[in-house]
């Protein structure tokens, strides 16, 4: 029998204090996942709140409706940041609950306990489970379907760009003789692959990190397509605020977090790119509150380890021109 998934979620306390939500108003959860944000919005919110959450995983909405399904100021509706903007259902709602914009739009990225905890999902090498990584199990390719159609170079190249791993060519060596030879069915046949190139057990003494976390992330970034589409999703999240409404993305890794801090400093008028730009000409569409970012307490990460390598960015929509989306 499996045990129950007990979600805590990251950098509450900071969102609650840093996302501040009016009497009526309008709140929407990109990635609702297993609904703990959501829950302590709503414990606080008045009655005439609209709450808005979106997720691309049946298993975390079916969750997330179980837990606060009861809350009638909620809607759980299906689909990913990046492409629910053209969702017809999506637009109807925004235009007849949030006509003038979101006060608060929240992004918490990457897996969740859910993911690492079912071993049916194929996220986590701690066990042996299917080679499958999707956050959406109804749609796209498994990562063992995604491996099969990689050439050593494309695999070696996602390796590196996602999992910033320097052993990336040797590694995708290791994985495809794997496979030639029959050896790739589950996780922990993905993990011993990479332990061919990089053994566990010295990296375990020098205190590191498994030598098969990066690899895990890269393949899972790719067949899920994290990272594409998420500058342009956080863009439309901003233009569907209403001004002085808020923004709060909170990333797990260096490649998102470096997604989410440039894209808010150019949408502040921040010019990170290679020459000089007068400020003058760049549009500012967001204040940017905290511009480090906020990091988990010390109390926190004992409390939640996974909490660690989180980092909340916040910006506020400035009054302008800009269309306004859906």
């Amino acid at each position: 029998m499996t045990a129950p998934i007990v979600h805590v979620p990251v950098l509450l306390q900071e969102v609650l204090e840093n996302l501040p939500v009016p009497p009526a108003g309008r709140v929407l959860d990109l990635t609702l996942g297993l609904g703990g944000h959501a829950q302590a919005i709503l414990a606080q919110a008045e009655p005439s709140l609209r709450y808005l959450g979106v997720d691309r995983d049946p298993h975390a909405r079916a969750l997330s409706k179980k837990r606060l399904g009861g809350d009638a100021r909620l809607t759980i509706m299906a689909g990913a940041y990046e492409g629910v903007w053209e969702d017809t259902a999506f637009q109807a709602w925004c235009h007849l609950q949030a006509p003038e914009g979101f006060d608060v739009v929240l992004m918490d990225l990457g897996i969740s306990t859910l993911h690492l905890k079912d071993v049916a999902r194929g996220f986590s090498f701690m066990e042996a489970g299917p080679l499958d990584m999707r956050m959406d199990p109804e749609h796209g390719l498994t990562a063992l379907e995604w491996i099969q159609e990689q050439s050593e170079e494309n695999l070696a190249n996602a390796i590196y760009e996602y999992g910033e791993e320097r052993a990336s060519r040797p590694i995708s060596r290791a994985i495809l003789k794997a496979l030639a030879e029959n050896r790739l069915h589950t996780t922990q046949d993905l993990a011993a692959a990479v332990y061919t190139v990089i053994p566990r057990e010295p990296a375990k003494r020098k205190g590191h990190s498994d030598p098969a976390t990066r690899t895990f992330q890269a393949i899972r970034i790719a067949v899920n397509g994290e990272l594409q589409g998420l500058s342009e999703a956080i863009e439309k999240a901003v233009f569907a605020l209403k001004p002085g409404g808020r923004i709060g993305v909170i990333s797990f890794h260096s490649l998102e977090d470096r997604i989410v801090k440039q894209t808010l400093r150019r949408l502040a008028g921040i010019h990170d790119g290679p020459g000089r730009t007068p400020p003058s000409t760049l549009p500012k569409h967001l204040r940017l509150i905290y511009g480090g970012g906020i990091a988990p307490t010390e109390d926190e990460i004992r409390a939640n380890p996974p909490s660690r390598s989180a980092r909340l960015r916040i910006g506020e929509r400035l009054l302008d021109d800009s269309p306004r989306v859906p």
